[in-house]
């Protein structure tokens, strides 16, 4: 659901958590992570009934951020257990990610590639069938230019197309981008958790 899906003036002003999952399109169980976790903001009267409430602002918010960077709204491993009582508090799911630091951290990650690299290379180094990689190229998404029949991808718009939400929320990633992804978080984790010291 987008921000602009939605008829805000017909929303209430003090919403619950049922409303914030049907407009979220999201399960309960999902909806009281978002509420726990404190990814959205809430007021919690300690009632067993209607016990959370949530600003009409706080959930337009959410529900922008939300698109923005899908990887930090994650729900973690673990929530969805048979027990619901406890949350394994995953520092990847915690972290968010920001897209100076992400871009600088792939520029780190490929200082040893050409300024040009092949699809085929790219399909090698991330795991993607080059199938997957042409098809990055030829609909746009990934910039290119080609040689012969060769697509051929400048360096540094490799690391835009890593950096962006599209490559970011495709739902298989291959085991190289989820490594990738959990090394930042970590690497970030560190950073947050050395300046709160």
């Amino acid at each position: 659901m987008k921000i602009n899906d939605i008829n805000w003036a017909e929303v209430p002003d003090i919403l619950t958590k049922e409303q914030v999952r049907l407009i979220c399109h999201c399960s309960k169980r999902t909806a009281l992570y978002y509420l726990k976790s404190g990814k959205l903001p809430c007021v919690y009267s300690g009632k067993k009934t209607r016990c959370y409430k949530i600003r009409k602002e706080d959930l337009m918010a959410f529900i922008e951020d939300r698109e923005k960077s899908p990887e930090f709204y994650a729900v973690p491993d673990g929530w969805y257990g048979s027990t619901g009582t406890t949350i394994r508090r995953q520092y990847s799911s915690m972290v968010k990610l920001d897209d100076e630091d992400l871009h600088e951290y792939y520029q780190y990650l490929l200082r040893e590639y050409p300024d040009v690299l092949e699809a085929k290379k790219i399909s090698e180094i991330t795991g993607y069938s080059l199938s997957v990689v042409n098809r990055w190229c030829n609909n746009g998404k990934l910039k290119h230019f080609v040689v012969g029949s060769r697509n051929l991808i400048p360096k540094i718009y490799l690391i835009d197309f890593f950096c962006s939400l599209q490559f970011r929320k495709i739902c298989r990633k291959s085991e190289w981008h989820i490594s990738i992804l959990e090394n930042y978080r970590r690497w970030k984790y560190s950073t947050i958790q050395r300046s709160s010291k």
